[in-house]
C-alpha cells in the first residue's frame, strides 16, 4: 500500500515546483442561469433580482435574486475543501487519486492532493519524509540558494491534524520563498498539501492559506 501512496507523494512534490507567478485574471461567471421552483423553469441573470411571473399558475409571482457564491467548493475522490474567489482551481483526474491546485493573485499557490486513505501517526510521518525529501531534491536541482528546511511539526486544522515541515530559499533575485509541507489525516481521509508563496507576502496570504487548510474534510457520503 505505502509504495502506491510514496509515488503519489513524488508526484505531488514534483508538480508543486515552480516559479511563483501571480494569477492570471480568472474566468468571468456565466451571465445567466436556470433558476426551477415548482417543477417550473425560468431563466435568469446573475447579480440582480427579478420578479418571475408563472405560467402554470396564473397571478403567482415569484421574486428572486442569483448570485455567484465568493466561496466556492471543489471535490476530489474522498476529500473536499473550499477556496474564495477571484482564486483559479486546476484540477488533475488522472489515475486513482485526484489533485487540485489552488492559484490566488496574491502570488500564492496550494497544491492539494487526495491519498484516498487515512493514515496512522507512524505512516504519516514516513509519508511527510518522502514528499519533504522530494521538494527538495526537486529545489535542489533548481539550483536554490539558501535552501533550508525546518523539523517536522504537528499543526492541527478545523478538519485534519497535520503533519508538516517548512522549506525556505532564496531566487536569483534574493527574494525568499517558502513552501509548507504537509501531510494531513483524520479518521476517514488523508492529503497531501505543497503550499508556495513569499515570506513578504506572509501577512496578507496566510489567513487566506489557513482558510483552505481548515476546510479540508473527507466527503460526506450521505448527500
Amino acid at each position: 500500500m505505502f509504495r502506491s501512496i510514496a509515488a503519489l507523494l513524488a508526484v505531488a512534490a514534483m508538480t508543486a515546483i515552480g516559479p511563483p507567478s501571480r494569477a492570471e485574471p480568472p474566468a468571468e461567471s456565466p451571465l445567466t442561469y436556470e433558476v426551477q421552483i415548482n417543477g417550473e423553469s425560468f431563466l435568469v441573470e446573475a447579480n440582480r433580482q427579478v420578479k418571475l411571473e408563472s405560467k402554470a399558475r396564473p397571478g403567482v409571482t415569484y421574486t428572486v435574486a442569483v448570485r455567484v457564491a465568493p466561496t466556492q467548493r471543489v471535490r476530489l475522490n474522498s476529500i473536499q475543501f473550499d477556496y474564495d474567489l477571484p482564486a483559479k482551481v486546476k484540477a488533475d483526474a488522472r489515475g486513482e487519486s485526484r489533485s487540485a491546485r489552488v492559484t490566488h493573485e496574491l502570488g500564492f499557490s496550494v497544491l492539494l492532493c487526495d491519498i484516498g486513505r487515512p493514515l496512522n501517526s507512524k505512516t504519516q510521518e514516513k509519508a511527510l519524509e518522502i514528499l519533504a525529501k522530494s521538494v527538495m531534491t526537486t529545489l535542489r536541482e533548481a539550483k536554490a540558494k539558501g535552501l533550508e528546511i525546518s523539523e517536522p511539526h504537528q499543526r492541527k486544522f478545523d478538519g485534519s491534524p497535520a503533519r508538516g515541515a517548512t522549506v525556505r530559499y532564496r531566487d536569483a533575485k534574493g527574494l525568499q520563498h517558502v513552501y509548507l509541507v504537509y501531510v494531513l489525516s483524520g479518521p476517514n481521509h488523508a492529503a497531501t498539501c505543497v503550499v508556495e508563496y513569499l515570506e513578504n507576502d506572509s501577512d496578507d496570504v496566510l489567513p487566506l492559506i489557513k482558510r483552505i487548510l481548515d476546510s479540508v474534510r473527507p466527503i460526506d457520503r450521505r448527500r
